[in-house]
């Protein structure tokens, strides 16, 4: 199903622009007709005139010199015009320096065009797309929203997948695969309008920031979006293409809570098992070759810790959608950076993953449910005090996760 929204925001930058270069261009010819005209008065007029300015400036002399409201003399008739020249002056010289900054502000307009962060213009229509049906998806998509991932497929040759649909009002973290006629969509950034489909006139535009998994085939697009109320909001993607832009719309909904952690929130201290619980690693993750200092103390522990932690849930032998990446991998190289400044803790997907790795049949982690995850891959970075300060849903690059924890410990 398609909605359509009809967007106004600029008003009528360009007319006014065209307005000031039409008033100047006016200006410059009644200049250019004045002095055609002074050229052409014949001495005696020229005579006739300054005879007259003589007798009004002997005359003003036996009388009181008058100021007018303004504070300009009115001796003469002579002195009158010099003061009303630097008038003119002043606004023609506003009226181009309007000008400038009308033309200044298109440029900014036009290279943000060019650098893939086209907005809405005035007036526009899109049409907005709803989830799709899962019946009407190829296989591979409907293993998208098998692991939790909404998908949106528009009539112009676009797929959309939310990768961050656990939402609720406040600011949060958005990532979207975006599959075009030609294939992935990989453009450095591209302009989002955010707007509540209540309220479609209060409107938010960011940039979203394409980042390569590490694999460097996958990838997603980031931005973060303040949502201000609960509801349906629309989410208008203005996506380069040959034509300029193409934008297609997705709706998804925004519930009054979260049903993972959010910020704020205290972490659920869950009892993972740790090297001491198992005979061997390989009964903790579907890697292949997993790493031991993700493994050394269980969330309970680490909630209680008074220190710092990072935890990861996903299952590093199975990740096979367009959100899943190496998210164990990238918790390694966060422990190689900052080492005992915090702890660390990987908790795979699977109860079994051994056997699911053998091709037994998977056991899901109870953990899972405990923490409210519906989603296949997240990492929160909880403070001392066991209190959630940063979450990532689905695959999360080191420069994220990095800079999370760098806030948190320099802070």
């Amino acid at each position: 199903m398609t909605a359509l929204h009809k967007v106004s925001r600029r008003g009528v930058h360009r007319w006014r622009l065209s307005r000031r270069w039409l008033g100047l261009l006016g200006f410059a010819l009644a200049a250019l007709l004045t002095a055609s005209a002074c050229t052409t008065t014949s001495d005696d007029q020229q005579q006739e005139q300054q005879d007259q300015q003589e007798q009004a400036a002997a005359e003003s002399t036996s009388t009181s010199t008058a100021t007018s409201s303004s504070g300009t003399s009115t001796t003469s008739s002579r002195a009158a015009t010099p003061a009303a020249e630097p008038a003119e002056q002043q606004e023609q010289q506003a009226d181009m320096e309007m000008a400038e900054q009308a033309e200044a502000e298109q440029e900014v307009m036009q290279q943000q065009a060019d650098d893939g962060m086209g907005g809405m213009e005035g007036g526009m229509a899109v049409g907005i797309i709803e989830e799709a049906n899962y019946d009407d998806l190829s296989p591979r998509l409907q293993l998208l929203r098998d692991s939790g991932y909404p998908v949106y497929v528009s009539d112009d040759g676009y797929t959309i997948a939310l990768g961050t649909p656990d939402l609720a009002p406040g600011t949060h973290r958005i990532s979207v695969v975006i599959e075009g006629p030609v294939g992935l969509v990989e453009f450095p950034a591209l302009g989002i309008t955010v707007l509540h489909e209540d309220a479609p006139g209060e409107m938010q535009e960011v940039v979203a920031r394409f980042s390569h998994f590490p694999d460097g085939v996958r990838g997603f697009h980031v931005t973060t979006v303040n949502f201000t109320d609960p509801g349906r909001w629309n989410l208008i993607l203005h996506i380069p293409s040959e034509a300029g832009f193409d934008d297609v719309g997705i709706a998804i909904d925004v519930p009054l809570d979260t049903l993972a952690p959010s910020v704020g929130d205290t972490a659920p201290p869950s009892q993972s098992r740790t090297l001491t619980d198992v005979a061997n690693i390989a009964d903790l993750s579907t890697g292949e070759t997993p790493d031991p200092g993700l493994y050394l103390i269980s969330l309970a522990d680490a909630v209680g810790a008074d220190k710092p932690f990072v935890v990861v849930f996903a299952s590093p032998g199975f990740c096979t959608n367009a959100f899943c990446g190496p998210q164990a991998e990238v918790l390694s190289e966060v422990r190689g950076i900052f080492g005992d400044a915090a702890n660390y803790v990987h908790v795979d997907l699977f109860e079994n993953p051994e056997q699911v790795r053998l091709g037994e049949e998977p056991i899901e982690t109870p953990i899972l449910e405990e923490w409210g995850l519906h989603t296949d891959e997240w990492t929160f970075i909880v403070n001392a005090q066991g209190v959630v300060v940063a979450r990532f849903e689905a695959f999360a690059p080191l420069a994220e996760v990095e800079a999370a924890l760098a806030e948190l410990l320099e802070g």
